[in-house]
């Protein structure tokens, strides 16, 4: 057992100032101001921000890792790399390919979950393949086809139900019932992206059990006033929530302001939708069966369609703070907020009964220090 002080530490409702959190193997045991009794081991902080460990629920790769088509070795070495970036939990994400790439994807991600190194990997995303082709972006259109429950299950079964959610184009042929169905039977979470849905399909999609906009207003059908689309489906529903990539390329900031204004910091998620290419210098890369080429930070295909960011996730947390938003606000959007729209419940967040994931910040929101499961596993080189 130990107890960790800091100048600052976040809590999911309050922000203590020169408290205390005690931890006993993996866990938080409690989160308080005054000083434990007993503690021998006692971590100073003092000048410092303890921050729950960020979540990452949209994340293609990074440093040169490829998740869709890496080898487990190379996915365990991305584990690693992550906790430096401050992501104490992720969930991999595939893109559009052939069931038997897909599948292969699936089964090295599994493996890979099952060894303790780093970034804990929480479950699968599978971005596709049932998508709409005309908002296929960086996905690829020969590989994007109509839902297959039996398909879907092969997959399920291929991760030993490590798939925790799927982004599907609701207005595709078998679209809803699809939705409804893996809802209803795996408890797997559905997003909706990569379509051309309306304000009506998008409605009736929700209903079905979607709950997730995937990285909103990219890949999907323009707002506009008399038919506001799935963008303003996702704006004026009280319980949908909606990823944004905040690199300011995929998004303006004022148009980051409007989401935050629409759906507030509850309902908003931050991603880094981040690239094999993100953390490596400009040049070419591959994403999936494309060849991406990074000029300046920003991540195209040869077409000229964005593929995905090349930012992680406390860049975004330190650019929407730019916006005018609070550490709480902006930190919450990287934690509890996705973690509540995946339904986990002990991790992304520093209370009592949660993982003692967190981490240590300097004024400048640097990461000095890493913690997942008790443990110090990243502490920056000064």
């Amino acid at each position: 057992m130990f107890a960790a002080r800091a100048g600052v530490i976040l809590t999911p409702r309050e922000i203590l100032r020169e408290a205390y959190i005690l931890v006993d193997g993996n866990k938080i045991v409690d989160v308080r101001l005054e000083k434990p009794d007993g503690i021998r081991d006692l971590c100073k902080y003092d000048d410092y921000i303890l921050a729950p460990g960020l979540v990452d629920i949209h994340i293609h790769g990074g440093f040169g890792v490829d998740l869709t088509y890496s080898r487990i070795k190379e996915i365990l070495e991305l584990s690693k790399r992550l906790p430096e970036m401050g992501i104490t939990s992720y969930i991999p994400s595939t893109v559009t390919d052939s069931f038997e790439h897909i599948e292969a994807a699936i089964k090295n991600i599994n493996e890979a979950s099952r060894v303790h190194a780093g970034s804990r990997i929480l479950g699968i995303h599978l971005e596709g393949p049932y998508l709409n082709p005309i908002r296929g972006g960086a996905q690829p259109r020969e590989h994007i086809r109509k839902p297959s429950l039996e398909e879907f299950e092969r997959f399920y079964a291929a991760g030993n139900r490590l798939i925790k959610r799927i982004t599907v184009a609701p207005e595709i042929d078998g679209g809803v019932d699809f939705i409804r169905y893996v809802v209803k039977t795996f408890k797997v979470k559905v997003s909706l992206g990569h379509t051309d849905a309306t304000y009506e399909q998008t409605l009736r999609a929700i209903e079905a059990g979607a709950n997730i906009i995937t990285h909103l207003f990219n890949g999907m059908r323009e707002y506009h006033h008399r038919e506001p689309g799935i963008i303003g489906a996702a704006l004026t529903t009280r319980n949908i929530y909606t990823e944004i990539i905040a690199d300011f390329i995929h998004l303006h900031p004022a148009t980051i302001n409007l989401v935050l204004k629409c759906k507030g910091p509850n309902k908003t998620i931050l991603i880094s939708d981040a690239t094999p290419g993100a953390g490596l210098p400009d040049g070419d890369y591959i994403l999936g069966l494309n060849k991406v080429i990074i000029r300046d930070g920003v991540a195209k295909t040869e077409g000229g369609s964005l593929a995905g960011s090349t930012i992680m996730l406390m860049r975004a947390v330190q650019n929407v703070m730019k916006l005018g938003l609070s550490l709480k606000d902006a930190l919450s959007m990287a934690t509890i907020s996705p973690c509540n729209a995946m339904g986990f419940k002990d991790v992304g967040r520093i209370a009592r009964g949660c993982k003692a994931d967190f981490i240590v910040l300097d004024k400048q929101l640097n990461v000095v220090e890493t913690y997942i499961d008790g443990k110090r596993i990243y502490e920056r080189n000064v």
